[in-house]
């Protein structure tokens, strides 16, 4: 699986965290499904993603075997998904799309970066 597929399911990802459509899902076709399908396997098994029953299921549907960790890794090799990648772009963006919410770029264009009193 190459950068640009990756990429793309992170995108994918970040953007579903919050307005999670489970059909998006089984419609990516401009990735491979098994990646699909290990990246909602991975998901559904952390604690900071959410969605776990219905990432569970999409997982199942397209074909992630995985049922620890380690045979995700396994299986994510087969692939040449880059699994550990995936994990920490996700986050990432996740952690940045939480900041621009909560943090709001300031319209002050007087060059000052404390807030006006």
């Amino acid at each position: 699986m190459n950068i640009s597929a990756t990429q793309s399911l992170v995108q994918f990802c970040i953007a579903q965290r919050n307005a999670f459509d489970a059909d998006a899902w089984h419609a990516q076709s401009n990735i491979d499904p098994k990646a699909v399908g290990l990246a909602a396997k991975y998901l559904s098994m952390t604690s900071w993603y959410g969605h776990e029953e219905e990432l569970a299921h999409i997982a199942v549907a397209l074909q992630g075997r995985a049922e620890s960790s380690l045979g995700l890794y396994r299986e994510s090799q087969e692939i040449g998904f880059d699994l550990p990648y995936f994990s920490v772009r996700v986050r990432i963006g996740i952690q940045s799309k939480f900041e621009q919410k909560t943090y709001p770029p300031t319209t002050d264009l007087g060059g000052s970066a404390l807030p006006s009193t």
